[in-house]
């Protein structure tokens, strides 16, 4: 089974019904990669879970520039992560020591909403900082005008 779920966007009726905005591109999705298997179904309202795309995106994103500046990614992303989301104050259970701690300190909880905040900051601070970095759609799109000129070059 995927270790990454689609996520399928819809409306849920009076009734308790809920209506795809794309029924087809899920039928071919689960045709594809579950024919015969068992799967778990979960609704959520919208914008609550990240999608694959948003996470493995921003990370495509920003590891260019961690390893152009000589910086560890994980470092770069908590960083991040700071400016965007700010940090609070915790107080040490152990040591009874105040301190702060970041708000979001992990991507793989952020919400698909928080996520697209975390993307698009991130192309704000990267500029602020001198560095022009390419947005996870804009890499997406590039990638399919790449894949179609090659396509049309075998063909000729």
């Amino acid at each position: 089974m995927s270790a990454d779920p689609a996520i399928f966007p819809g409306l849920v009726d009076a009734d308790g019904k809920v209506h795809l905005e794309s029924p087809a591109q899920q039928r071919a999705y689960c045709k594809r990669k579950f024919a015969g298997q068992c799967v778990d179904i979960i609704i959520a309202g919208q914008g609550l879970m990240k999608s694959r795309l948003q996470e493995s995106g921003f990370h495509a994103m920003i590891t260019p520039w961690a390893k152009s500046e000589g910086h560890n990614v994980d470092d770069l992303k908590r960083d991040i992560l700071r400016a965007v989301f700010g940090e609070r104050e915790h107080v040490n259970p152990i040591t009874a020591e105040v301190g702060m701690v970041l708000r979001e300190s992990h991507t793989s909880t952020l919400s698909r909403a928080k996520y697209s905040e975390l993307i698009e900051r991130t192309l704000e601070i990267a500029g602020e900082c001198g560095v022009i970095l390419e947005a996870p759609h804009e890499y997406r799109e590039r990638k399919a005008r790449e894949a179609r000129k090659r396509s049309k070059g075998e063909a000729a």
